[in-house]
């Protein structure tokens, strides 16, 4: 997946502060701050890679990955695409 700058980003998300950086890169996330009615979430946007698009076409499954061992509340979306936009 590739990450995306989202609209209306209200920060960027670096490493956390015990990232080891040899074992593997962490990217810049930006990330748009949203108050909902069950709390506040951080929402980034991101984008499938070609050959992402055709496993998931295939029936292959988005796969959430979560650091740690407790599971923090989490919600996968797909943004609305605008058709005028498309134009």
């Amino acid at each position: 997946m590739l990450i995306r700058r989202i609209e209306g980003a209200t920060r960027n998300l670096g490493a956390p502060p015990d990232w080891d950086g040899d074992i593997s890169k962490c990217n810049v996330l930006p990330i748009r701050d949203v108050m909902t009615e069950h709390g506040p979430f951080m929402v980034s946007s991101w984008e499938p890679t070609p050959d992402e698009m055709a496993a998931i076409n295939a029936g292959g499954s988005i796969q959430l990955w979560i650091s740690g061992t407790g599971h923090p509340v989490v919600s996968l979306t797909v943004d609305a695409i605008d058709a005028e936009a498309q134009c």
